[in-house]
This record gives structure tokens, sequence and C-alpha cells, in this order.
């Protein structure tokens, strides 16, 4: 099945854009862990149990490698690391980390390769998992 899309207007006035179509992703709903663990287990011999066991433990494994700095490179499925914000100071003597620092941001970066100088110039990083993806318009809005 294809990523369906649909296409809207751009009403922002002054955007070099006003008023031109764009095509917006129409999102299919939310795939649960549990549905994940059922595919998963229906694809290989890991109970739905074990795959839980197992993500769980991943995902503390990887918070606690990107509470300490860590960019956590998953091969295929790309790398997280945590990212600081914060509000701009004038002088570095100036900064408090109680008053200045705002949050903190997830990043993820899929998994890619960059293409040799020269080869496709529309596109610089291949990206796997974008392999196979295919577009349709949505038959419904």
């Amino acid at each position: 099945m294809a990523i369906q899309y649909r296409l809207l207007q751009n009403k922002i006035k002054g955007s070099k854009n006003y008023n031109r179509y764009y095509a917006h992703t129409v999102k299919q709903g939310v795939i649960s862990l549990e549905q994940i663990e059922a595919m998963i287990e229906s694809n290989c011999t890991a109970k739905a149990s074990d795959v839980r066991l197992v993500l769980r433990e991943l995902f503390d494994t990887v918070k606690f490698y990107m509470q300490r700095g860590y960019t956590v490179d998953l091969k295929e499925m790309g790398k997280f690391s945590i990212s600081v914000q914060s509000v701009c100071v004038d002088k570095a003597e100036e900064f408090r980390k109680d008053k200045h620092i705002t949050g903190f941001k997830c990043n993820y970066t899929p998994q890619g390769r960059r293409y040799p100088n020269g080869k496709d110039e529309k596109r610089h990083i291949h990206r796997s998992i974008l392999d196979g993806c295919e577009a349709e318009e949505a038959k419904y809005y």
C-alpha cells in the first residue's frame, strides 16, 4: 500500500507559495505496541511476550545512553540522541543552566548514506527506510 496524500491550498498570506497547492500526508491511524508484537510474533518464532521484553529492554538501554550524551546508532532504524534547548545570552559568563536551559529534544536521524558527487542531484542522502515508498492520492478526505 502506498502513502496517501491530499492536496491542500496554502492560505498563508505573505508566503511565496500563497494560493498554491501542495501534497499533505493522510495518516492511516496509530499502530500500537501490541499490534507490532503480534506482527513480529507471526513473522518469527518469538512470542509476543518475548518481543515486549526485548523492546522494553531496548528502550531502557537507549534511554540510559542518550541521557548520558551518547548518540545511539540502531543501524537500519537510524540514530537517536538528545539535544539541549536554551535561550541565548550575550556573554558566556551570564549563562545559568537553571535559568537559560528551557528543555530537551529527542533527535532522530534515519539511517542513510551519501551519494557520490554528481549522482542524483535532487537527493544527496539515500535513506533505506524510504526504499519502496510510493504515494497515491487519497480517494476520500
